[in-house]
């Protein structure tokens, strides 16, 4: 099977030397091609929020090299290979033209916030939109090729951000209707991404799921995005290395389990071989063929 994961935090695994506990395996994974999206995550106190991108940067494309698993910023087809993301680039507002390093350094998408607000938007746990100066940073991310990626904003600053990029997805969602928790998406901010023909990766996060029966909830938003006419934006975004796992799902090696539970609730395999992997395909090789 072919795997394409939107969202992983090993960066910060690594930035805080936690022992054999990563979750992503990028030596001996389980799939025939893997794409993995490895976030630069940066928390909302952090006061030296640049020096740690630039240090877990480095962590991650020394661990990318020592593992042999390729850095891609070209098209993804038929080949393994990783993605760089930043969640919670607030750090701009200090100095936008750091946006040129964040280019320099491979990075395909990036967060404005993490869950609080900053000078650039509203997080997750807020109410308000993009700013003004948001708005110059989103500007200069269309210029580059660079998506925004709305999965921490605020309701009003995800729909501001999906009119505003001209690349956009949401990496590591949840879907309200099923579960009214803030870091979920309402169906307005869906409905919208289908139109922007932007992508929706469901998270492992039982929290977010609702439950720890998370291969049920998982299927149940899989079906419920198709219900809205989202069958080609669906994709994954784990959060491994973020945030704590059902046992079930916890790690690479329990995705083809995953996979085979899909293939038997009902969907057809085409399908389901749309959402592991080629929804999040073809969102990226478009995003290379517009550069």
């Amino acid at each position: 099977m072919k795997f394409l994961d939107l969202h992983a935090d090993t960066p910060l695994v690594l930035d805080e030397n936690v022992q054999n506990s990563s979750a992503i395996d990028l030596v001996n994974h389980p799939f025939k091609i893997y794409n993995q999206v490895m976030a630069v995550f940066l928390r909302d106190n952090d006061k030296n929020a640049f020096e740690s991108y630039n240090r877990r940067m480095c962590l991650i494309k020394n661990y990318l090299s020592k593992c042999g698993f390729p850095l891609i910023s070209n098209s993804l087809n038929n080949s393994s290979g990783a993605l760089l993301s930043v969640e919670n680039a607030g750090f701009l507002a200090e100095d936008i033209n750091r946006i040129y390093t964040l280019k320099n350094d491979g990075v395909v998408m990036l967060s404005l916030t993490w869950n609080g607000d900053n000078l650039l938007a509203s997080g997750a746990d807020g109410e308000g939109g993009i700013t003004h100066l948001g708005r110059e940073v989103i500007s200069q991310m269309n210029a580059l090729g660079i998506a925004l990626d709305i999965s921490h904003l605020s309701h009003k600053a995800a729909m501001d951000g999906i009119w505003l990029a001209d690349r956009v997805l949401a990496s590591h969602s949840g879907i309200y209707a099923l579960n009214p928790h803030v870091r979920n998406l309402k169906d307005e901010a869906l409905l919208a991404l289908k139109q922007k023909q932007g992508i929706v990766g469901l998270c492992f996060y039982p929290h977010f799921l609702g439950g720890d029966d998370v291969f049920e909830r998982l299927y149940k938003s899989a079906e419920y995005l198709i219900s809205l006419g989202l069958e080609n934006n669906i994709a994954f975004g784990s959060d491994f290395d973020g945030a704590e796992m059902s046992p079930l799902l916890s790690k690479t090696a329990h995705i083809p389990s995953l996979f085979k539970d899909f293939c038997t609730r009902g969907l057809k395999k085409s399908t389901v071989e749309r959402i592991f992997y080629q929804n999040a395909i073809a969102f990226f090789n478009k995003m290379c063929e517009n550069k």
